[in-house]
C-alpha cells in the first residue's frame, strides 16, 4: 500500500516538471501568451460575373423607292395648233376666238405682224382716227410688228378679217406658232377663256386683250 502512494507520488511530481518544462524558454524565460486562433469557419462570399449585355444589331435602313415622277420631266409643252389649218394666202395665217368676239391673223411676210379686230374694253386709250389723225376715237384694231411694242389704232382696212372664207376657230390653250421670214422673227397666239387673246413675239413684246381688260408689252 505504501508503495502504491508512493508511485502515485512520483507520477504526479513528473508530471509537474514535464509541464514546467514547456512553459519555459531554454533559458528559463517566461513565453509569451498563445494566440487565441478563431476556428470559426471563413464566410463564403460568391460573386456573380457581370453579365454582358448582348450585342444589339441595328436594323439595315430601308430605302423606299419613289414612284412618283420627276415634274422637271414629264412637264409637257404648251399644245400647238397646225399652222396649216389655219393658212390662207402665202404667209396669212386667221383664226378667231371660240366666243367669236375676236377676229385675228398672223402675217409674216417682209416683216411679221399679229393683231386683231373686235370687241375692247372701255379702258383702252382713244387713238387718231384713220385718214383724219386729228380726231381722237375708240380703236378697232389692236396689233404687233415683231421687235416693237404692241398698239391699239384706227384701221380703215380691216386686215386681220379673213376675206376668201370663215376663219377657222383656235381653241382655248391652244398655241398657233408662225416662224419668222426673212428679217423678222416668229409670232405666236393663243387664246384663254379667262384672259382672251395674246399675240407675242420672241423677245416679249405682245398683247393680251378680252373685252373687258387689256394688257400692252
Amino acid at each position: 500500500m505504501n508503495r502504491l502512494r508512493a508511485y502515485g507520488a512520483a507520477v504526479a511530481a513528473a508530471s509537474f516538471l514535464v509541464l514546467a518544462g514547456c512553459g519555459s524558454d531554454v533559458d528559463g524565460s517566461a513565453t509569451a501568451p498563445l494566440a487565441t486562433v478563431d476556428t470559426d469557419p471563413p464566410s463564403v462570399v460568391r460573386t456573380t460575373p457581370a453579365t454582358r449585355p448582348s450585342p444589339t444589331t441595328s436594323a439595315a435602313p430601308t430605302t423606299t423607292e419613289s414612284t412618283t415622277p420627276d415634274k422637271s420631266t414629264t412637264i409637257s409643252p404648251p399644245p400647238t395648233a397646225d399652222p396649216s389649218q389655219y393658212k390662207s394666202t402665202a404667209g396669212f395665217f386667221y383664226f378667231t376666238s371660240p366666243s367669236g368676239k375676236f377676229e385675228c391673223a398672223i402675217v409674216v411676210t417682209e416683216t411679221s405682224v399679229a393683231g386683231c379686230h373686235g370687241e375692247f374694253p372701255r379702258s383702252a386709250p382713244r387713238v387718231a382716227g384713220s385718214g383724219a389723225p386729228e380726231s381722237s376715237v375708240a380703236p378697232n384694231t389692236v396689233e404687233i410688228t415683231a421687235g416693237s411694242p404692241a398698239r391699239f389704232l384706227s384701221s380703215g382696212d380691216p386686215r386681220f378679217h379673213r376675206f376668201d372664207g370663215p376663219a377657222k376657230e383656235l381653241p382655248y390653250g391652244l398655241t398657233l406658232a408662225v416662224p419668222g421670214s426673212g428679217r423678222s422673227n416668229g409670232l405666236e397666239c393663243r387664246v384663254e377663256e379667262s384672259s382672251g387673246v395674246t399675240c407675242l413675239d420672241q423677245v416679249g413684246h405682245g398683247f393680251t386683250v378680252s373685252d373687258k381688260a387689256f394688257e400692252l408689252k
